[in-house]
């Protein structure tokens, strides 16, 4: 399908791509949570889950969302980003999307495979490490 030069283009300037555009999922989602959903939308949402300390635990998410999807943004500690949103992916699985028929279960598995590529892959070549 590709012959060897696009291939070494996709695993130089694809990873950052993919990289970039993971982070900004995260990025984008905390920022809305924090200015659209508001940090008291987002803690009644955890309360109706049954989750302990809604209003904390929403400000923890905010903030993970934020601080580690601008990390992978920026290039920047990619490994440890992509390591705290694969277990905050994976929770959200197994908290909010256990049903088989939740598409946001298989769509959260991607992520984390895609998370998986980052931290296999590093930061790439346009990187701020």
């Amino acid at each position: 399908m590709l012959n060897e030069s696009q291939r070494m283009m996709v695993q130089t300037k694809g990873v950052v791509v993919g990289r970039i555009l993971i982070g900004l999922l995260f990025l984008a989602s905390g920022l809305g949570m924090l200015l659209t959903q508001t940090p008291t939308g987002v803690a009644a949402y955890f309360a109706s889950l049954s989750l302990p300390m809604p209003v904390l635990l929403a400000w923890l998410v905010i903030l993970l969302k934020v601080v580690a999807g601008g990390l992978m943004v920026l290039g920047k500690h990619v490994g440890n980003a992509a390591c705290a949103l694969i277990v905050f992916t994976f929770l959200t699985i197994l908290i909010a999307h256990r049903d088989f028929a939740d598409v946001n279960l298989f769509k959260n598995l991607a992520i984390i495979g895609g998370l998986l590529y980052v931290m296999a892959f590093g930061a790439g070549r346009w990187s701020t490490n």
